[in-house]
């Protein structure tokens, strides 16, 4: 707060971003005059809780305990987090804080991510644990205007690149003038930037953000993603964090980096260990691992989500570990105190805190009840591993797993478990209802 007085008495900062993090992993909220802000509203910003009670589209989703016509869609607060302020010289004197969303009486609200994430890291700091964590985001950016994608119903869009460019410097160099101000601007608002490259997809980028505490790293995440998407529009092209846009073009993952600390020093590793992973490593990745399929919603949390799990593509079709391999489901990764647990499970369109909550809760479990890895450690291709379990290939069936699962409920609780249950049944029954372009070039005229 008192960084945010000097802005302010200095004529930096006029205007605050008040946001929350909702459902989608997307930022909701306010933008406030900085002095009022200052003056008014440090206790918070009141919000409809309709933010926790639709679609992707925001449309309303019937049938929702926490909210609804039957509650009257009242309040909720987000309480602005004030380590989480930051700078956005994307825009002229701006400044962004992410908040908790709390009742009217300071309580934190168990559904929203933020809360869960939370809940998650206080049975680390129970266990003697503090986490550490960071994601790989990859995403498409296309010659595209907000406008003109959607006029042409986003069919026909011409992405920034029209070849395969992975690891390519000269494409990297054409693209620069967006992602060279992304980095720039990112690494002001406090969101370090480890590389950027061009990936293999036509217009495909992948940025790797820097390991942090994992509260922090979930945020920055979140943040991460609105900032590419405002910065493009800015220049006047369009971004785009579908898991997979087009079925001819390569997915967009999001790979998930995680270790835990104790006393200030890594827990993972051990030197005299196979693959030098500690007991504790070996029981978080054996966590994870087991209640993969059943937490897989927090994972892949769309019906798109889905489309991205195909063999010999580098998306993971198989619950499987291994190290240097990227055909696995999870890879150890690192020596001394970078190892780590990679997940590969996650794509773009992952909500940043969730992941991050299903993770944790998984692993911890898996260290409170001595849990081995799924299966041999993969020297070579994962996807020819027969006898290994397979993730799901679809949302209803990440809906089910989630909401029989009696592990999930102990973790996360019922009303988190039936809240993202009943989301993704909306979701579900949205698509089960809509006629799609593929069922009219298939049938229309052949059938």
């Amino acid at each position: 707060m008192e960084r945010l007085r000097k802005w302010v008495e200095e004529g930096q900062v006029e205007t605050v971003i008040v946001a929350g993090i909702d459902l989608q992993g997307r930022l909701y909220g306010k933008r406030c005059g900085a002095r009022v802000l200052v003056r008014d509203l440090t206790d918070g910003v009141h919000t409809c809780d309709c933010n926790f009670g639709w679609d992707v589209e925001r449309m309303l989703i019937p049938g929702l305990d926490f909210t609804g016509w039957h509650t009257g869609y009242g309040d909720m607060v987000a309480v602005p987090d004030w380590a989480t302020l930051r700078l956005c010289p994307w825009f002229p004197k701006t400044a962004l804080v992410l908040c908790d969303t709390c009742t009217a009486d300071g309580a934190l609200i168990p559904i929203a991510p933020r809360s869960i994430l939370r809940g998650q890291l206080d049975r680390a700091v129970e266990a003697g644990f503090t986490v550490k964590a960071a994601s790989e985001l990859e995403f498409f950016l296309f010659r595209e205007t907000l406008e003109s994608s959607r006029a042409k119903d986003y069919a026909g869009l011409e992405t920034i690149s029209s070849y395969i460019s992975d690891y390519s410097i000269f494409r990297s160099s054409m693209d620069e003038w967006l992602l060279g101000d992304l980095r720039r601007n990112l690494d002001e608002a406090g969101i370090e930037i480890e590389c950027s490259k061009s990936e293999w997809g036509h217009g495909q980028q992948e940025i790797n953000l820097v390991y942090t505490d994992a509260l922090e790293m979930a945020d920055r995440h979140c943040v991460f993603k609105n900032a590419v998407r405002e910065m493009a529009a800015l220049k006047g092209v369009q971004a785009s964090f579908m898991a997979k846009w087009h079925s001819e073009h390569s997915s967009s993952g999001c790979h998930v980096h995680m270790s835990l600390w104790k006393d200030g020093a890594p827990a993972f590793f051990d030197a005299d260990a196979d693959h030098h992973m500690s007991s504790t490593m070996r029981h978080f990745l054996g966590g994870m691992m087991t209640l993969a399929r059943d937490l897989q919603l927090f994972y892949a949390p769309t019906i798109n989500s889905y489309k991205r799990y195909a063999d010999e593509t580098f998306a993971p079709t198989t619950i499987t570990w291994g190290g240097d391999n990227r055909t696995v489901g999870f890879r150890t990764c690192g020596h001394g105190a970078s190892t780590r647990v990679e997940n590969r499970i996650p794509g773009a369109d992952v909500n940043g805190p969730l992941a991050y909550a299903a993770m944790l809760a998984s692993g911890l479990y898996g260290i409170e009840h001595e849990l081995e890895p799924v299966g041999p450690f993969v020297e070579a291709n994962a996807y020819a591993e027969s006898d290994a379990p397979r993730v799901h290939r679809g949302l209803r069936d990440a809906a089910d797993a989630l909401e029989t699962s009696g592990v999930a409920r102990e973790l996360l609780g019922d009303d988190v478990v039936d809240h993202y249950v009943a989301v993704a049944r909306w979701e579900i029954e949205a698509f089960d209802s809509s006629v799609t372009d593929w069922e009219r070039r298939r049938y229309f005229e052949l059938i």
